[in-house]
């Protein structure tokens, strides 16, 4: 009788951490998909600014709104992506094109 209930814990500690494994798989691959899908975000992101950010180069110049737009882009893109700085240089560049007022 004994040995039966030594079994059936035995056979629930292992049932628990067999449970226990899964989910934390299942977490584990939640976050692969996650950073993912964020890293291609911040790449989608960089290009975009920095095709944006050069053909106001080539332009010579830039509104306030067209500035005011790629500096949130790039916001979004360096602190609440966690970007690298890949397109710093550029938008310095950026803040020194005159506006164009017309």
């Amino acid at each position: 009788m004994e040995w039966a209930v030594g079994l059936a814990s035995g056979a629930t500690v292992a049932a628990v951490l067999t449970f226990t494994q899964f989910l934390i798989q299942r977490r584990d691959k939640k976050k692969d998909q996650n950073s993912a899908e964020r890293q291609a975000l911040r790449y989608l992101m960089l290009y975009i600014i920095q095709e944006r950010g050069k053909e106001m180069l080539s332009e010579g110049k830039a509104t306030i709104e067209e500035k005011r737009s790629l500096r949130q882009w790039h916001d979004v893109y360096h602190k609440g992506l966690g970007g690298n700085g890949d397109a710093d240089k550029l938008m310095e560049a950026i803040d020194t094109l005159p506006l164009d007022l017309g």
